[in-house]
C-alpha cells in the first residue's frame, strides 16, 4: 500500500508526511536531526512541525534547554478523520438545502404556419385562467391577426371579456384598428421606430414571440428570469407611451 498517498488523501502535505514519518522512525528529536533525516531545510522543518502540532500529530518537550519533538501515535490520524467527519455532519443540512433549491428550467417551443396565432392565444388564456395576472403585449398589429386567423381572434376577445382577464398593449402611433374590448384591454402608443415585424407577449413566466413572414413563426419560451426581464422593459415603455387623444 502507498503510505504517502494515503496520508495525502487525509490532508497531509508532502513536507508534513516527510517530517511525521521521520519522527516515527527516529523517535524524539531536535530540529537539526529532523532536518538531516528528512532532507528538508530547517525553516521548512520549523513551519511543518508547527502545522503538525496544530493537527495533534506532533508534541514537544524541552530538556536541557533544547526543544525536542515526538510523533503522536498513528491512531491519532483516525481522530483527525473523526473531527473532519464531525464538521462535515454539521454542514450537511446546509448543503442539503442547496440541493433542494430548484434550478430554473428553461423550455422553448417553436411553431410555424397559421396555427401559430391560435397556439399562442390559447396558451395566454390557459395561463391567465390558471395563474391570474395580466398579459402584456408589444408590437401587435391586429389587422394581420384578423387576416391570418379571424375566428381565433374573435374567440380570444370573447374569452378575455367572459373571464374578466386583463391585458396592456403597446401599438404604433397612428394605428386606429383597436378591436379588443375596453373592459379587458388598455392600449398605449409608441413611435414606429420602437417596432419591428414581431409581436411579443409576456404572461406568467412565459414570453411568446410571433415573427411575421413566410411562413409565420412563433416561439414560446418558458423562463421566469426572461419573463421578469421583459416585464421590466415593458413597464418602462408603458411609462413613456402615449394615451390616444
Amino acid at each position: 500500500m502507498d503510505v504517502n498517498k494515503a496520508l495525502k488523501d487525509i490532508g497531509l502535505t508532502e513536507n508534513e508526511i516527510k517530517v511525521y514519518i521521520t519522527l516515527l522512525k527516529i523517535g524524539p528529536s531536535i530540529v537539526s536531526q529532523i532536518a538531516e533525516r528528512s532532507g528538508l531545510y530547517r525553516p521548512y522543518v520549523y513551519d511543518t512541525l508547527e502545522r503538525l502540532q496544530e493537527k495533534g500529530l506532533v508534541s514537544s518537550t524541552i530538556k536541557d534547554n533544547k526543544k525536542s519533538f515526538q510523533a503522536a501515535d498513528p491512531s491519532q490520524l483516525i481522530e483527525i478523520e473523526k473531527i473532519k467527519l464531525g464538521e462535515l455532519n454539521k454542514i450537511l443540512p446546509i448543503l442539503g438545502g442547496f440541493l433542494k433549491s430548484p434550478k430554473e428550467e428553461t423550455k422553448a417551443e417553436l411553431y410555424s404556419g397559421k396555427k401559430v396565432i391560435r397556439v399562442i392565444q390559447k396558451d395566454i388564456l390557459k395561463n391567465l385562467s390558471e395563474k391570474g395576472g395580466e398579459s402584456l403585449v408589444i408590437g401587435v398589429d391586429e389587422r394581420k391577426y384578423m387576416e391570418t386567423d379571424p375566428i381565433i381572434l374573435e374567440q380570444f376577445f370573447i374569452q378575455m371579456k367572459k373571464n374578466k382577464f386583463k391585458e396592456r398593449v403597446l401599438v404604433r402611433e397612428g394605428d386606429n384598428y383597436l378591436p379588443a374590448p375596453k373592459e379587458t384591454t388598455k392600449y398605449k402608443f409608441l413611435p414606429k421606430e420602437f417596432f419591428d415585424p414581431t409581436s411579443t407577449f409576456i404572461y406568467g413566466n412565459t414570453v411568446a414571440i410571433i415573427i411575421f413572414g413566410e411562413p409565420l413563426y412563433g416561439l414560446i419560451i418558458r423562463s421566469k428570469i426572461l419573463s421578469q426581464t421583459y416585464k421590466k422593459q415593458f413597464n418602462l415603455l408603458w411609462k413613456v407611451a402615449k394615451i390616444k387623444p
